[in-house]
């Protein structure tokens, strides 16, 4: 829009230049023709003297005598007056065209006009404009403010901060977007738009400096993802943004999965440390959950920046095809699948989503506040089940750990 508003200045500008020059050489063709007319003008009384001469001619020749002198006065008077009558046309036709000139000048006198009054609604138009632009560029500055005062308030202590390094990542570290926004990833296929939560990266031991970072999502994003490709062991697809929108690229490729209780397992295809990782509660933590508990769910509803909404656990054991599922009341859409689900206290991260109700059968309507997760708890069991990894539990934090 603001693009748009500068070409239109722009092009206002160009009209009024180009008006003014018109303007110019229309007034000096003005003056010139100003002129002509005050020289048509004095031409009158002229043509009225030869008009007088021509009829005093006329009145000798009816009183001249008849005889051989009169005769030659005669021949002398008469061409004397077709001389007369001569300059008189030839008079009348350069009144003629000065009268003409008299018209254009008086045509162009109102065009004149008419530019003056164009002038005028092209300045007030441009100062329109202008006035335009500068409210728009006090309306970008406060959204700026007000964008910067939405991130200090969603960092907790005033600041919009980005740990540079996994140790910085901790259970109630207090910045919210850290915790859990960061953590939330988008995860795309041609058709297929899910989300994803990376952990903490850990150090892999016997390398020099190398990392590895594991991620939970729903099983059902990871097939329908690679439903969209001929692969069907396609890498999957990682979007991660920072604090400030920009976005980054990355893959993961599947570990494990348990269709039934729709959980997936994935290591991200890097070695490096990410800034921000979830934290993973202990047993004994998730074992305390209650009904009410404050929660915030973080998802990529229809393919958006991760966003965070807020709610209440509703239920702690509602089945679905005998697999224990936790319902929530945080508004989640199309998009969620595989975001988190952390506690708005401690920031920790307590369960995947994986499903949400629809009320409808010709045309389901979703039903955003009876979304249904898939608790840590069960998360866990599948994982120390498996001959792939385990879950390690230290200093109040628990670890996935590949075997």
């Amino acid at each position: 829009m603001n693009v748009i508003a500068i070409v239109s200045a722009a092009g206002a500008l160009t009209f009024l230049s180009m008006g003014v020059t018109r303007q110019v050489g229309l007034e000096g063709r003005l003056a010139t023709m100003e002129e002509a007319a005050a020289r048509s003008r004095t031409g009158g009384p002229e043509i009225g003297a030869m008009q007088a001469r021509i009829d005093a001619l006329t009145r000798q020749l009816e009183e001249q005598p008849s005889g051989l002198e009169s005769a030659a006065a005669t021949r002398e008077l008469k061409a004397e007056m077709a001389a007369l009558q001569t300059e008189l046309e030839e008079a009348k036709t350069a009144l003629r065209a000065q009268s003409a000139a008299l018209d254009a000048v008086e045509a162009l006198a109102r065009k004149a006009e008419r530019i003056d009054e164009v002038q005028a609604g092209v300045e007030v138009r441009w100062d329109g404009i202008a006035e335009a632009l500068e409210a728009q560029a006090v309306l970008v500055e406060a959204t700026r403010d007000e964008l910067s005062g939405v991130r200090a308030q969603i960092s907790g202590n005033g600041e919009v901060t980005v740990a540079s390094s996994p140790a910085e990542v901790g259970r109630g570290s207090g910045d919210a977007w850290t915790d859990m926004v960061g953590p939330t990833v988008q995860l795309a296929g041609d058709a297929t738009v899910g989300s994803g939560v990376i952990l903490k990266s850990q150090p892999v031991d016997g390398t020099d400096g190398e990392y590895q970072t594991l991620l939970l999502t729903a099983w059902h994003v990871v097939r329908d993802i690679r439903a969209d490709s001929v692969d069907e062991d396609m890498p999957i697809p990682v979007m991660l943004r920072d604090a400030f929108g920009a976005k980054r690229h990355a893959t993961a490729s599947l570990i494990a999965y348990d269709a039934p209780l729709d959980s997936a397992l994935l290591v991200v295809n890097s070695t490096e440390a990410f800034p921000v990782g979830a934290a993973l509660p202990t047993r004994a933590r998730l074992k305390a959950a209650r009904v009410f508990d404050p929660i915030v769910a973080v998802g990529c509803p229809l393919g958006n920046d991760p966003i965070p909404t807020r709610g209440h656990l509703s239920d702690l054991y509602h089945s679905v095809s005998s697999e224990r599922f936790w319902m929530i009341s945080a508004p989640t859409y199309i998009g969620n699948s595989g975001g988190g689900i952390y506690s708005d206290t401690s920031h920790e991260l307590l369960g995947i989503f994986s499903k949400i109700y629809t009320h409808g059968a010709i045309r389901p309507t979703v039903i955003p506040h009876m979304g249904l997760v898939t608790p840590l708890e069960e998360f866990y069991d599948w994982i120390d089940g498996s001959q792939i990894a385990e879950v390690v539990e230290s200093r109040g934090e628990a670890t996935i750990v590949l075997r």
